[in-house]
């Protein structure tokens, strides 16, 4: 069984060594390419963030602590960490889709940039409300 296989969630990620990492990583890649061959997708922005996604799952703990994609066609590596390995269906309808959406995951907080707006903007308006005396 490969590495990627035994991925189910985020915290599967701290049992790995340093060259286990690197060699899921390059196991992410050639699934993604494979992959997205098959259904079309997002192969470019997606290989370009396999190491950077890895860490912040290491590092941070989804879904307590949130991530969020301001381009959310670079998720592709946050779904299959968190679980979504089966990319048969990708982008196609009532298929996995090729942006973070809610429905499919609790590890996934906005769906759209226009949404990470607003996301931000609430975010603010909380933390004003907090440090305002009354």
């Amino acid at each position: 069984m490969s590495l990627l296989e035994n991925i189910k969630g985020p915290r599967d990620l701290d049992a790995l060594s340093e060259e286990q990492l690197v060699s899921l990583c390059a196991e992410i890649r050639a699934f993604l390419v494979k992959s997205v061959a098959k259904t079309g997708g997002h192969l470019g922005p997606n290989l370009g963030v396999v190491e950077t996604t890895v860490a912040i799952h290491r590092v941070f703990d989804s879904p307590n602590d949130s991530i969020i994609f301001d381009t959310g066609h670079q998720s592709y590596v946050h779904k299959l960490l968190t679980g979504r390995q089966d990319f048969s269906t990708l982008r196609q309808r009532d298929g996995l889709a090729g942006y973070p959406q809610r429905s499919e995951s609790v590890h996934d907080i906005v769906e759209s940039s226009r949404e990470f707006i607003a996301f931000l903007g609430r975010r603010h308006r909380k933390g004003i409300q907090a440090h305002s005396p009354g």
